[in-house]
């Protein structure tokens, strides 16, 4: 149930729907309550960290990066696995470049290269948001972004 309100969450915050997303997002938030802890039955990831985590991308996915960076910054994603983490720094990194943050942006996706490289070689929304950034850090684009470009591939 709690992670049927995650997935209910997403969808509508890629429909634009800010009140059903924080509905599904509250809900989710009670049962990782009930739950008390973070699990991985059925490689569901569920529990309070994973629903803070979904917390972040909902509100990136909706243009809200303050609260994005607000949630993401009591998270600790340490114990859930690399693959989780590294989305979850995509996540930040979106959040950051939705502010102009070039520099923390920038950090996020090279901690979430780190763990899990195909998240970020390989993730459409990740070379999107390299994009951006070289976008707007021209003429003068960091090397350490230079670099993540040209390992993603993005030209």
């Amino acid at each position: 149930m709690g992670a049927m309100n995650l997935v209910l969450a997403v969808i509508n915050a890629k429909e634009g729907n800010r009140g059903r997303t924080h509905e599904h997002i509250d809900r989710a938030r009670g049962i990782a309550a009930r739950l008390g802890e973070d699990r991985n039955d059925f490689d569901t990831e569920f529990g309070p960290t994973n629903v803070e985590i979904h917390a972040v991308s909902t509100a990136v996915e909706l243009g809200d990066a303050g609260l994005a960076l607000e949630v993401a910054q009591q998270v600790d994603a340490s114990s859930l696995s690399p693959e989780r983490q590294s989305r979850f720094l995509l996540d930040v990194a979106r959040a950051h470049a939705q502010r102009r943050h070039v520099g923390e942006a920038t950090a996020a996706l090279l901690e979430s290269e780190a763990l899990a490289p195909e998240q970020i070689h390989d993730h459409h929304l990740a070379r999107e948001v390299i994009r951006d950034l070289i976008q707007l850090s021209e003429p003068r684009v960091p090397e350490s972004l230079r670099g993540l470009a040209e390992r993603s591939a993005v030209g």
